[in-house]
């Protein structure tokens, strides 16, 4: 690969406007997405307290009813709440974290294919650091695990890192690294759908084995019946044997 060649292959990676500013840095991304999560709560906040601000005096007037007020009031108590929970806030760096490797995750896999599924996925990803950039494998866990109870179902790790004048390694890296990419992503689908056969096998195992117990079990209650019956029926003929012994015994 040419000098030229990882050039080009660099430029799709990252892209600088004529402004100076970086569309794919993802902290700027981040920065975006929370001014505009901020906007939301706070218009969502203000709308809010001024329901509760007006509930209580126009509830009245609206109803006709001096006690309505009562409830207007216990609905501004709520409107408040309400509007405290939803006000603005700053991230934590666990979300602020999670975030950011949402927002690569993203703009790696061109804004689409973004739905969750059932096992581990990948996207690489350059960063740069000082006057290195770094290669780093995304990970997202799959859906079914309990991910949801982490604080992200995104990981990173750093693969390689390379000065910023080696770009022709770099790029042919990069390359490298998304075939890996590609690579783990097909075992792991290949993982879960074996899975998927092994359980349903067991299953199915499951369902013969029972449907053969309750058989077994039928066989045993029926054998059983029909040995109480014989039992029966051999007691029943020793009782008429006995009779008739008796009665041939009393006419002598």
């Amino acid at each position: 690969m040419s000098v030229a060649a990882g050039r080009r292959r660099l430029t799709t990676v990252v892209k600088v406007d004529s402004t100076g500013k970086d569309p794919s840095d993802p902290a700027a991304g981040v920065e975006r997405l929370g001014g505009r999560e901020r906007r939301r709560r706070l218009r969502a906040g203000l709308f809010l307290a001024t329901l509760a601000v007006v509930v209580p005096f126009s509830a009245q007037p609206l109803t006709g009813s001096p006690g309505a007020t009562v409830g207007a009031v216990a609905a501004a108590i709520v409107l408040c709440m309400l509007a405290v929970a939803v006000w603005p806030y700053e991230w934590s760096k666990p979300e602020r974290a999670h975030h950011e490797l949402a927002w690569i995750w993203r703009a790696a896999r061109g804004g689409g294919d973004d739905e969750p599924v059932a096992w581990e996925r990948y996207v690489v990803w350059a960063e740069p650091r000082g006057e290195h950039v770094e290669l780093q494998l995304i990970c997202r866990a799959p859906a079914a695990d309990g991910s949801a109870t982490s604080p992200s179902p995104f990981s990173r790790s750093i693969v390689r890192r390379f000065d910023a004048d080696d770009m022709e390694a770099a790029a042919e890296a990069m390359e490298q690294l998304r075939d890996e990419a590609a690579e783990r992503e097909r075992r792991s689908r290949e993982r879960h759908e074996r899975a998927d056969v092994a359980a349903a096998d067991r299953a199915h195992d499951e369902k013969l084995n029972q449907i053969e117990r309750e058989a077994v079990a039928e066989l045993a209650a029926r054998e059983q019946q029909l040995r109480r019956e014989f039992a029966e029926q051999e007691a029943a003929e020793r009782r008429a044997q006995a009779e008739a012994v008796a009665r041939a015994l009393r006419r002598r």
